[in-house]
């Protein structure tokens, strides 16, 4: 089953058990955020991909052009661990960890969550790639990923046991739009995938594909 078939059950089974006026306020908040037209600002194919450096959550520091100079760098944002459709995405790409290796490409993950929280994330799902926290999201913004939450969505989360300041170190209340970029040794985007809806997230075979076209 591919990543989105199994989102897709997903969803249709958890929205069996959410009240109606629950889902009113989430399907308000993402037909809101499509219509904002965040999308349309993603970074593009053939872009240049705008270089950072962020820590792990072991503290060791990543920086995107280093990284790309002998391997591809899958590089994924998500909301956070508290997200379930950001868990069975980063579960499911850990399952491809070997298929992206042969293509010589390295995966990468990126939240705004604090260090400790990331690292949660990876002791529960046994992780084995990296995972950087963009605390403030100041990396998500510069891919114009990042919005507000609205404060009926976020009332909601923390009633649902989502404490989105504790986990994110502010009270800011922004997320990134879950998106991947596939990044090149030129620092060219090879491949870029974003969606207001965050059920939907990139296709790990759409990913690989990308990278092949790029070694042919």
């Amino acid at each position: 089953m591919d990543l989105n078939s199994m989102l897709a059950n997903f969803k249709q089974e958890r929205l069996k058990e959410i009240p109606d006026e629950i889902k009113l306020i989430m399907k308000k908040a993402t037909d809101d955020l499509v219509a904002s037209k965040i999308e349309e600002k993603l970074p593009k194919v053939g872009s240049k991909a705008i270089d950072f450096t962020l820590k792990n959550h072991l503290g060791k520091e990543f920086k995107l052009s280093e990284a790309v100079k002998n391997r591809f760098v899958i590089l994924t944002f998500y909301r956070g661990g508290w997200c379930p459709y950001c868990n069975l995405q980063l579960n499911y790409l850990n399952s491809r960890l070997d298929e992206f290796n042969s293509v010589n490409a390295d995966l990468v993950a990126v939240s705004p969550e604090l260090p400790d929280f990331a690292d949660k994330t990876i002791d529960r799902h046994g992780l084995k790639f990296q995972v950087l926290s963009d605390v403030g999201n100041k990396v998500a913004k510069k891919y114009n990923l990042v919005f507000k939450l609205p404060d009926e969505l976020v009332a909601l989360y923390l009633k649902l046991g989502h404490n989105l300041s504790a986990y994110n170190g502010n009270e800011n209340a922004e997320i990134p739009v879950p998106a991947t970029f596939v990044i090149n040794s030129d620092m060219r985007i090879s491949y870029s995938f974003g969606k207001a809806d965050y059920t939907v997230r990139a296709e790990p075979d759409e990913i690989i594909e990308a990278i092949k076209r790029e070694t042919v």
